[in-house]
Formats: C-alpha cells, structure tokens, sequence
C-alpha cells in the first residue's frame, strides 16, 4: 500500500488516473442524465412531474409550522402532521390502484383540486381558531388526497425511453429527484412563512400541486395513456401477489424505518454538540450523499440488478455504525453524507425491479405500496427512536436505525423464486 501511496503523489500520471477514476461515474451519471432529458417529451414529463411533487416535501413542515403559528402547540402540531402521514401512507395503493384502472389526467386532476382545497381550507380553520379535531381531519383529508404524481410518472418510463439501460437511468433519475424535493420543499416552505405568515406554506404546497399537475396532464404521455389489459376484475391485494413485489415492500420498510431513526437521532445528536436545530445540517448532509449517489447510479446499469441491491444495501447497513463514532457536528455531518451514498441507488434498483415484476395493470399501484411501506417504517423508526432517545440517548435511536437497514438487507439476500416475470435482471 506504501508503494502505490508513493506512487500516485509523485507521478503526474498517476494524478491524473486517480482524478479520472474519481470523476469518470459522476461523469457517466450526469452524460446519461443528460440525454435522457434531451429527449423534449421527457424533460416536459420530469419538470412538471417535480413541481407537481413538491408538496411532499412541503406538507410536513408546513403543517407544523401552521399549528405553531397560528397558537398551537408542538403537541398539536405533530397531531396534526401524523394525521396527514397515516392518510397518505394509507392512501397511496388506493391512488395507484385508480390510476392503473382509470384515465390518468382523470384521477390527477381529481386528486390536484381536493388537494389544493384541503390547503385552503386548513389555512381557514387555524386562521378561525377551529377545533384540533377539524383540523386534523382536514389534515388527513389533505393527505388521503395527495395526488399519485410519482407512481404515475415511474409507470410511464418504460413508453417514454429506449431499451432497459435507459430505463434504469430513469429510474434512477427518480431517486435522485426525491431527494431535491425534501431538500428544496422544506426551504421553499421556511422562505414563505418567514416572509409572509403561517399560511403560506400550505397555500405555495395547494398552488404548486395545481400548476404542475395542469402541465403534467397535458403532456402527450399522461394524455395518451390507456391502461393496460387485465387492469380491472383484480381483487384488492392483486398487486401484491408477485414475490419480488412483496420483498421489495418489505424492503422499503427496513429502509424507511432506518430513516424514521436517524432522523430523530441526528437533532438529539446536535442538543449534545450546539444546538438542537443544527441537526439540520447533519439531515442535509445526509440527502447531498444520497442525491451524489444518485448522480453515480444514473450512470451505472448493472447486469444483475438483483446482485448490486445485496451488495449496496449492506454496504449502507455497515455504514451506519459510522455515525456511533461522531464526536462533534462537523464529524457527523462527514459521516452521514458517506451514509447517504447508498440511499438512492438503492431506490433505483428497487424501483427498475418492480417495474420488471409487477403484473400487467398493476405498476402505478405497487409503487403507491412502496411509498406507504416506507411511510410506516419511517413512522415506526421515528416513534421507537424517540423513546430509546429519551431513555439512553441519540447512539441508541442509531443503533435501531442499524437493525433496519441490516433487515433490508437480509430481505434483499433472500433467494429469488421463480414468479413469471423477469424479475431480478
């Protein structure tokens, strides 16, 4: 190791070969990113596809900061926030299920109107000083509503791109997109509180959601969508029934619960170390890695797909017993952007094997699934972190955190059974 230490600092070439592997998958990531949305169609679906998914970064935060600001407390916030999740979570199939079985502009349009009506209307209930009750049910209205913007756009890729190495670029594209959307709806959320009121936040989440979704059903894709044959006489959990489906669900639980840890254990982390709200540092480190390894896997299109989730889901069960090592905040956040990396690769593998598993009809409804599997787990992780933190602090919510990823990880080592479909790649 000392030699080729002595090596590459004393030959030119050699830093430059070393520049060249680092730089060449970014590279690769951002080519592949770059025509995919040279494709003008597809850059229409992904731009107005994001604007119509900002609230869901948004909502969670707007709400709380609604409740706060207009005189309740964080007891009634976080009411008021969980009736939103659990509606949204439950939600989710069902919205999928319609999209699948109906005309999509339909459903989105449907959805994007009560959705933007519920925004209004908690904002006229606090400003009233209605009853917690009132408003949490808005809240849960809001969130049964929240329109299925992500399933219906991870449905669509397969007409929208060239063969299957393009489509796990998409697919990988998604993830990373998630990721802008809970680093930006949060900013964009505090920017319009601060300088406006309380209200405004869920009133720009109500105005995003319409302005996207009027131009995302309008584009030529969502427009000319039929759905596929088979998709009605399906009993509820139809969509279920693939094996590789189900893993995945599971998958994403033991992912979600991870999260739900973590994010409750890096602001108790930054109490100890300056500060309760600095934890949001150590959050958006963690999302930069996820949204860089995001960059790498739109460029990487593994063979065995099934294979490279094994491996990237353990290497990010291992590093997270990195952050048990922190000292200080500005350690921490180093660390947690090396525990992001896996995240969003892992998504995309996950998403490209479901599109490939899923039976016929039944796409936009399994991903709702994947979204209420990762919901729970988030809320699960974040419920349990909390205790233990209060009981032995910020390392023992990390540690749960750890047994999440380790569970997705041993679903993703599961075998692959034969389920009709090319499932694994």
């Amino acid at each position: 190791m000392g030699a080729a230490t002595v090596w590459c600092v004393g030959s030119g070439s050699g830093r430059g070969m070393m520049r060249d592997v680092a730089s060449s998958p970014v590279t690769s990531g951002i080519r592949s990113y770059r025509e995919l949305l040279g494709v003008p169609a597809v850059a229409r679906v992904v731009l107005w596809g994001l604007l119509a998914r900002m609230p869901v970064g948004m909502v969670a935060l707007a709400l709380i900061l609604l409740v706060r600001g207009t005189g309740g407390s964080y007891a009634d916030a976080g009411i008021v926030s969980a009736a939103e999740a659990i509606a949204a979570a439950a939600g989710a199939p069902i919205a999928g299920r319609l999209v699948d079985r109906r005309r999509p502009v339909a459903v989105l349009v449907g959805y994007g109107v009560a959705f933007a009506a519920t925004m209004v209307a908690l904002a006229v209930l606090t400003a009233v000083g209605a009853p917690l009750a009132a408003v949490a049910l808005t809240a849960a209205v809001s969130g049964a509503a929240l329109p299925p913007i992500s399933p219906t756009v991870r449905m669509l890729w397969p007409s929208m791109v060239a063969g299957d190495g393009q489509l796990r670029t998409a697919f990988a594209l998604e993830a990373t997109l998630q990721e802008v959307i809970f680093v930006s709806g949060p900013l964009l959320v505090g920017t319009c509180t601060g300088l406006i009121d309380p209200s405004a936040g869920v009133l720009a989440s109500g105005l995003l959601c319409l302005v996207g979704i009027a131009g995302f059903v309008r584009t030529e894709q969502v427009r000319e969508h039929r759905r596929a044959a088979g998709a009605d006489g399906r009993d509820l959990l139809a969509a279920l029934r693939p094996p590789v489906v189900r893993r995945i669900v599971m998958f994403s639980a033991g992912y979600g619960f991870s999260f739900g840890a973590v994010e409750v254990a890096l602001p108790a982390f930054a109490e100890g170390h300056g500060g309760r709200s600095l934890g949001a540092i150590a959050l958006a480190a963690w999302s930069g890695g996820s949204l860089a390894g995001g960059i790498v896997a739109g460029g990487h299109r593994p063979a065995n797909p099934q294979a490279r989730l094994r491996l990237i889901s353990c290497a990010f069960a291992a590093a997270l017993l990195l952050p048990l090592a922190a000292r200080s905040l500005p350690e921490m956040a180093a660390i947690m952007f090396v525990v992001g990396l896996p995240i969003a690769p892992s998504f995309a593998l996950t998403y490209g094997m479901v599109q490939q598993a899923a039976a016929p009809g039944t796409h936009a409804e399994v991903f709702g699934w994947l979204s209420t599997a990762t919901v729970v787990g988030i809320a699960a992780g974040t419920a349990l972190g909390g205790h233990l933190i209060t009981a032995s602090g910020p390392s023992a919510s990390l540690g749960i955190a750890i047994s999440g990823a380790a569970f997705a990880a041993g679903v993703a080592a599961l075998p692959t059974r034969g389920s009709g479909r090319r499932a694994a790649g």
